[in-house]
């Protein structure tokens, strides 16, 4: 029987070959990249793919929080509402003291700074004693260096500055917060201490300090400023005295008299009789021009054209009552004159009554204009005496003027002198009342009290703070993470990113049962690994409309993705179809097949391509899985690509596609080894094999191009060792939840 099969073999050498390389046209082609809307599952696919990074993140920020919020020591704090009015009670109606007008929003935000100055937490910390105090003396412990004063000296000297340092100042003042009302006059001031009547105490104290302070500025205001205006007082009455004297003076030597404005009192000011002299004649010549020149123009008028025509004259009452008479004779004329002749006596006496009209109406049109022009001639003579009259005038005035400057710089300087002096003496008036007044702007509205409850530590609010911080930081965490892994996780990855068709999936097998797993679908025909490796046998048998590929390469972009594996069990899948299938270990540089099914490996392929062993030599080994056989690697030569692309590989191939239904080559990484890159043209087709959370996009890339640069026909890839999580939102969960998991066995 061995004699026969070996005669077969030998036939099978010399038999044409008969299958076919693939051409390019028949090369799988990347699809045209189309921008997909991100769905919801695509997010809570990487949230549960990295569920750990985020419930590692949550626990360790919950727990931290929790720890030190509960370790922390409470802390109570006390609030007090004053209310603060911008100016002090209108009592007397007159302002503040010095005057000075300050913007409200300025004055509301000094008020504040006054409430945390360090004048007033030194009046605070002195008048509780606030320097004995255990928990001001522990926070000055911690933050001062140098000489302390002890205790005790404290104690026995309250009064005295020195105790309170600096740095008892600055740690009060981070206790104390003050927080203005909106749109109101009102401040919160709070205090916070670890001891809650404490933060009352000092809180009421704020308060009492404040407006003391405030009422002590006002009288130390009033103070300074009564003495400044006694002094000025005494100054400006000697200058009064002095400017009045030197003014009556001038005035009597110049002879400068002013008259004092009517009893109607419109005003304070004074005037003298040439200046007022000056006015009525300038009036007077004023009104003098005026009517000359209506006369004048009334005069022209009548000079220029046809007295009768002139408006002086039409619109005279005789002139239009003679005008209205003349009209009626006129057409009681005309009307009998239709009727009778011109010689008809009343005819002849209404043309005398005409004839006497037009004469009167003469008359008094030259008695009108004679009125005219002498109006006009005694205007002009009018004018002209008053021209002469106020150019003397105006002449005495300007030599008035003269002597009247210095007077008036003489008079400026003592009502201003005199207006200074009431000034001073209203003022000093005021701040004597000021003096005796205590009323301040300042209010204490709602007093502070003891607070029942701690303000810090918030446990509540920081325990959910922090799940809330954790949970998206945790998610943020596992984006991050999700963004900086480039490697193919999920069948999606392989057809939209990596551009090759999806061949099948294998799910992920404990490293324990490695031996298992290499060949699982002949030891284990009900698991999933073997029911997905049926799964690809079976895109294989119908991944072409004519015959399916009898000669199949089996790559990787890279080492341990799990090439080898997938080479046995989809060889061992085609043999339950009772076919005869024969698996190549072409990895001349890291051979496995042999250890896996128990050979030894001194003779294989490496010797056969070498020509130290003929075909018939017993080069193809049959193994323990009915129709499987196995050609072992041989010993490694050190040159596999040359003897990979020598013509007794290809004599190899025509051989064994004679004898088998099914050839699997198993061959190195495609990236950094030349190997597969012979192999590859010379099949049928390559399946290529990427490990899920291992293999980086750009390597499966890289592996696409090089097998594409070769005209070599890829026939899928096969995702190998995926996780469930993987899978959980695609759409490809169901078929692998039912055929690829242990739920269904």
């Amino acid at each position: 029987m061995t004699e026969n099969n070996n005669e077969e073999k030998n036939r099978a050498l010399d038999k044409p070959r008969q299958y076919s390389l693939t051409s390019p046209q028949q090369l799988y082609h990347p699809p045209e990249s189309v921008e997909e809307e991100v769905h919801l599952r695509d997010y809570i696919n990487v949230i549960i793919r990295r569920k750990w990074i985020l419930i590692t993140f949550l626990v360790a920020v919950v727990t931290t929080v929790t720890i030190g919020t509960f370790m922390m020591s409470p802390q109570y704090k006390s609030i007090i509402t004053i209310k603060i009015e911008k100016e002090n009670p209108n009592i007397l109606a007159f302002k503040d003291v010095m005057g000075l007008e300050r913007a409200e929003e300025d004055y509301y935000q000094t008020q504040y700074k006054v409430i945390k100055s360090r004048n007033l937490a030194k009046r605070v910390i002195r008048s509780l004693r606030l320097y004995s105090h255990p928990e001001f003396i522990q926070d000055r412990n911690e933050k001062e260096t140098g000489d302390v004063v002890p205790a005790l000296a404290r104690q026995d000297n309250p009064l005295t500055d020195k105790n309170i340092s600096s740095g008892l100042i600055d740690s009060f003042l981070k206790k104390v917060d003050v927080s203005p009302l909106q749109k109101s006059r009102l401040v919160n001031v709070s205090f916070i201490s670890y001891d809650p009547e404490l933060s009352a105490n000092v809180a009421n104290a704020i308060g009492e300090s404040f407006i003391q302070l405030n009422i002590e500025s006002k009288f130390e205001a009033t103070y300074q400023a009564r003495t400044w205006l006694d002094k000025q007082l005494d100054i400006m009455k000697a200058k009064v005295e002095q400017a009045e004297e030197r003014l009556n003076e001038y005035a009597a030597k110049n002879e400068i008299i002013f008259l004092k404005e009517d009893d109607r009192g419109k005003g304070s000011d004074t005037e003298n009789i040439i200046t007022r002299r000056l006015s009525e004649l300038s009036t007077n010549l004023t009104a003098a021009i005026s009517d000359r020149i209506g006369k004048e123009a009334l005069y022209r008028e009548i000079s220029s054209g046809d007295p009768h025509s002139s408006s002086v004259v039409m619109n005279n009452p005789l002139i239009m009552g003679l005008k209205k008479t003349y009209a009626e004779l006129q057409s009681e004329y005309y009307k009998q004159l239709k009727i009778y002749k011109p010689d008809y006596p009343n005819l002849v006496k209404l043309q005398e009554q005409i004839n006497q009209i037009e004469k009167k109406m003469d008359l008094e049109t030259k008695k009108i204009v004679s009125s005219v022009k002498k109006d006009y001639q005694v205007a002009v003579k009018r004018e002209n005496q008053l021209k002469l009259l106020v150019d003397a005038q105006k002449q005495e005035a300007l030599s008035l003027n003269q002597r009247t400057i210095q007077y008036q710089i003489l008079k400026r300087e003592a009502d201003t002198n005199k207006e200074l002096y009431n000034g001073l003496l209203q003022r000093l008036k005021e701040t004597g009342v000021s003096a005796s007044l205590t009323a301040s702007n300042i209010q204490i509205l709602d007093k502070a009290e003891v607070p029942k409850t701690p303000c810090k530590p918030r446990k509540t609010l920081n325990i959910m703070l922090s799940v809330i911080v954790g949970l998206f930081g945790g998610v943020g965490l596992a984006f991050f993470t999700e963004y900086l892994d480039n490697t193919i996780k999920t069948p999606e990855d392989i057809e939209k990113r990596v551009y090759m068709p999806q061949l099948g999936l294998v799910p992920y097998y404990d490293k324990d049962r490695d031996n298992f797993v290499e060949h699982a679908a002949h030891s284990d025909s009900g698991s999933p690994i073997a029911e997905a490796y049926r799964s690809i046998r079976t895109f294989l048998l119908l991944s072409t409309g004519g015959k399916p590929p009898r000669m199949i390469m089996v790559t990787s972009p890279s080492r341990e993705e799990g090439k080898t594996t997938t080479a046995i069990n989809t060889a061992v899948s085609l043999t339950k179809s009772d076919v005869k299938v024969v698996l190549v270990d072409a990895d001349m540089r890291r051979s496995k097949l042999h250890d896996i099914f128990s050979f030894d490996n001194v003779t294989g392929l490496s010797t056969f391509l070498s020509g130290n062993m003929e075909f018939k030599d017993g080069i193809i080994k049959t193994s323990y899985i009915k129709n499987l056989d196995v050609i072992t690697s041989g010993p490694i030569p050190p040159n596999p690509a040359e003897l990979l692309s020598s013509y007794r590989f290809q004599d190899l191939l025509h051989a064994l596609y004679s004898l088998y239904n099914f050839i699997i080559i198993d061959t190195p990484p495609v990236i950094g080894i030349s190997d597969p890159l012979i192999v590859s043209p010379g099949v049928d087709g390559v399946i290529m094999v990427v490990r899920s959370g291992k293999t980086a996009r750009e390597a499966a890339h890289e592996a696409r191009r090089l097998l594409h640069g070769v005209n070599a026909r890829i026939l899928g890839v096969v995702l190998n060792a995926i996780d469930r999580s993987s899978m959980r939102y695609s759409y490809y969960y169901n078929y692998y939840k039912h055929y690829y998991t242990d739920e269904n066995k």
